[in-house]
């Protein structure tokens, strides 16, 4: 099977070894050092390996935060926007379904955009400056197209709800 290329507002590869178009994308646009965004049962299954091992061939720096829960909270969120700053990685590869995006999508907006920190504030249409810091998503389920939108959906335990940014 052939990788393809689909171009929209981003660039979608798919296709038997669309990963390894991913150190490429990273060194064109000048990028450093990535922050890798996955679960924990990823990690342990070897499907984020199969990313981070295509970094390591071309010599990205890279930096794992697996922290990432199902339905992820605004904690997991500020979580991740902490260990992204720590990291000092540039930029952010997400390998996962829906949560693994969505975390990855508030942390990138944060990251760029700190007065959001709240994580709450985001809820909506939020008015931020700034765009995300750039993101490859990996999806690894089908169905959300949580990698192609600029949606995301984060969990408030206290309150007992989910709200959606934009």
């Amino acid at each position: 099977m052939a990788v393809n290329r689909f171009v929209l507002n981003n660039i979608s590869y798919h296709g038997a070894g669309a990963i390894g178009e991913i150190p490429g994308e990273i060194t064109r646009r000048g990028f450093a050092k990535a922050f890798v965004c996955s679960d924990p049962d990823l990690v342990r299954f070897g499907v984020t390996g199969k990313v981070t091992a295509k970094l390591d061939e071309a010599g990205i720096p890279w930096e794992l935060y697996d922290q990432i829960k199902p339905n992820p909270t605004i904690k997991n969120v500020q979580d991740g926007v902490a260990a992204f700053k720590a990291s000092g990685a540039d930029m952010i590869v997400a390998v996962g379904g829906g949560s693994a995006m969505d975390t990855a999508k508030g942390i990138g907006i944060i990251a760029e955009n700190p007065e959001f920190a709240d994580v709450v504030s985001l809820e909506g249409v939020a008015p931020t400056k700034n765009h995300a810091t750039f993101t490859i998503a990996v999806p690894t389920t089908a169905g959300t197209a949580a990698e192609v939108t600029i949606n995301y959906v984060i969990t408030d335990p206290e309150k007992v709800r989910k709200f959606v940014c934009v």
